[in-house]
């Protein structure tokens, strides 16, 4: 279950889950290393205990009315097209009778029969699972609002809505067919044959998930309590004779809820209590449904919230134990030869070796060039015009914010090409721009905007994509419209005179490794060094979490003037690639970088070695 990164942008403020979020949370990658920590069962939200009603209920449910002329469809060949297993002897037939379409007939098969939450699906929010994940460690480093959401996002997560919208309507019509059946007093068709259609119900095993996540969300005092009104038996038996009080189960279950859970629930576990009851008074075996999908999302949303909660408790610990828990899961990696670091001990040796080229030996022997090294390889891929086919694999978990960082850099330099651009038209139409600071704010907001598309982990494929087309053209409208007011005062209009020398020009520069696009790159990487090492100076005197601390209160005001907007950009991105840097060198520097030409001694050393300069000319 990972957290949403860094994407990093989409945050949820904790405990604010949408009640219709449905799928699996993200799967964070497990870690090899042994869990030290276990939850305690015993939940600290105490509200006064919960009643404790029986099973035996008086009011009936669930007489849904009949549909007639259905569509049938063949359980053998749905099997065939699904994949699904042969019925076993707890199949129940569909009764041709209450007139199902084929599409409920279909997911009645085919249709998942877990609900989407499940104790295996939350298991990942568990605090052994929590204290073991790399990725979580490693986010909770960069990241203070860290929090586990459900995973809604992309092609996986509109999967999983589709799963779980599947998984509701057969419930639904499952529910539809136990009424059917409690109705006519049996399953059996004519001359005591059953249907052709059997499906596998889903009501026994949601019932037992239900009990499974409650008592992982309740004190074990209470899980007697939990087994004796959920005892799936009885509730089954109860649901064929159609007599199952299910506004009273609702009602217990809300009061449990209510005891255990956060008070922003309180009115989620009502709500839940009222479409169930007004959909058993209206029979509407969707409106169960219904009420059936905010239960199972207040458990979720329980389980979150106790899982963030811990994160929160356990900051501290999980950001000062980054560097050992790492090299410790490393070690055992490399040495097992599940890891391999050739490639990235080529790439440090070889940018240590250009470096030395251009360097005096004495700077050389300084004890802050080990990490110059490491800097000045990642300034390269991180502002080289092609993109990297991969980062070095010893940075496997920070890969997603170097991404990020480069994205932000290659923004930065076509943004400095674009304005290089609309100035040069200005110039060679004799006009001047009356108030050049205001201008270019104005103009870094809205271009900045437009290569908000391009901030995924992607670059564009330049010159080729159309994608890349109809940014570049997008950028280059916004310029010309910028051109016409500075130079006809008038931004309404665009003509072709205007538009079509600033987008070739534009199209040019950002499609070629041109000397314009060397001249920015080479200024950003110098001021990139320079910020970057200045950070690692002061990071390399501060434990992990004294870096996280010391970030809360930026030291940056935001910008006024044209450098300063540009140099607040520059040194956010490098705080966060010192950062990354720093924990990174700690880790590895004495497991491969500098391990055979320095003592142990020297490593130690080195781990805590402080910056004077960094910048190599």
């Amino acid at each position: 279950m990972d957290l949403q990164r860094a994407k990093e942008a989409r945050r949820e403020t904790p405990g604010k889950q949408e009640e219709s979020r449905e799928g699996a949370l993200e799967a964070y990658g497990s870690s090899g290393r042994s869990n030290e920590f276990t939850q305690n069962d015993a939940d600290t939200h105490s509200k006064p205990g919960p009643a404790t009603p029986t099973n035996q209920r008086s009011q009936p449910t669930m007489k849904l009315p009949h549909r007639n002329n259905p569509r049938r469809i063949s359980s053998s060949a749905a099997s065939r097209s699904t994949g699904v297993s042969p019925p076993s002897s707890k199949a129940m037939g569909i009764p041709t009778a209450l007139g199902l379409s084929s599409r409920d007939q279909r997911l009645l098969l085919a249709a998942k029969r877990y609900p989407p939450v499940t104790k295996k699906t939350l298991s990942e929010l568990d605090l052994p699972c929590i204290m073991s994940n790399i990725n979580l460690r490693m986010d909770a480093n960069f990241d203070r609002d860290l929090h586990f959401k459900p995973d809604l996002d992309g092609e996986k997560g509109k999967r999983k809505r589709k799963e779980a919208a599947d998984y509701w309507d057969a419930l639904a019509s499952e529910i539809s067919v136990y009424s059917f059946y409690a109705a006519v007093g049996g399953t059996e068709g004519k001359d005591g044959e059953q249907p052709e259609e059997q499906f596998e119900p889903r009501l026994p095993v949601m019932f037992e998930t239900l009990q499974d996540i409650l008592k992982t969300l309740v004190p074990e005092r209470d899980h007697p309590d939990v087994m004796q009104n959920l005892e799936v038996s009885l509730l089954m038996q109860q649901i064929r004779k159609g007599v199952l009080d299910m506004v009273g189960v609702s009602t217990w279950l809300s009061t449990l809820l209510k005891t255990h859970c956060a008070p922003m629930r309180d009115e989620w576990a009502d709500r839940m209590v009222k479409q169930i009851s007004t959909a058993l008074q209206a029979q509407n075996s969707r409106g169960i449904v219904t009420g059936l999908q905010t239960l199972f999302a207040i458990l979720e949303a329980m389980k979150l919230d106790v899982a963030n909660h811990q994160i929160r408790a356990f900051r501290a610990f999980l950001i000062e134990d980054t560097v050992p828990f790492l090299q410790e899961y490393f070690q055992s990696k490399v040495q097992s030869g599940h890891f391999r670091v050739e490639s990235s001990r080529r790439w440090y040796h070889g940018h240590r070796d250009l470096l030395l080229q251009t360097v005096d030996k004495q700077t050389s022997r300084d004890s802050y060039w080990p990490i110059t090294v490491m800097f000045h390889g990642l300034a390269d891929l991180l502002l080289q015009f092609q993109k990297p086919t991969e980062f070095p694999e010893t940075f496997l978990f920070d890969s997603d914010r170097l991404w990020q960082l480069r994205v932000g850099l290659q923004n930065l330099i076509t943004l400095d090409i674009s304005w290089y651009i609309f100035e040069s038209y200005i110039h060679a139409q004799k006009r001047y721009l009356s108030a050049p600071a205001g201008t270019y704010a104005t103009f870094r907001t809205r271009i900045g905007s437009l290569m908000e598309e391009n901030s995924n982990h992607e670059d564009w494929a330049r010159g080729t994509s159309p994608r890349w087309l109809k940014i570049v053209r997008s950028i280059a409208l916004e310029m010309a419209r910028f051109a016409s007011a500075a130079c006809c005062g008038d931004a309404s209009g665009i003509s072709d005179d205007i538009l079509a020398p600033i987008e070739a020009a534009l199209e040019w520069h950002l499609s070629n490794e041109s000397d314009l696009f060397l001249y920015f790159q080479s200024a950003m990487r110098e001021k990139l060094l320079t910020a970057t090492c200045t950070l690692a100076k002061k990071y390399l005197a501060l434990s992990p979490l004294g870096i996280c601390e010391s970030q809360r209160s930026p030291c940056f005001v935001f910008p006024t003037t044209t450098m300063s907007q540009q140099q607040y950009d520059i040194e956010r991105i490098a705080m966060r690639l010192a950062h990354m840097g720093v924990l990174h060198w700690r880790v590895w520097a004495p497991l491969l970088y500098v391990r055979e030409s320095l003592s142990p001694e020297d490593i130690l050393d080195l781990q805590y070695a402080r910056i004077s300069d960094c910048t190599m000319n």
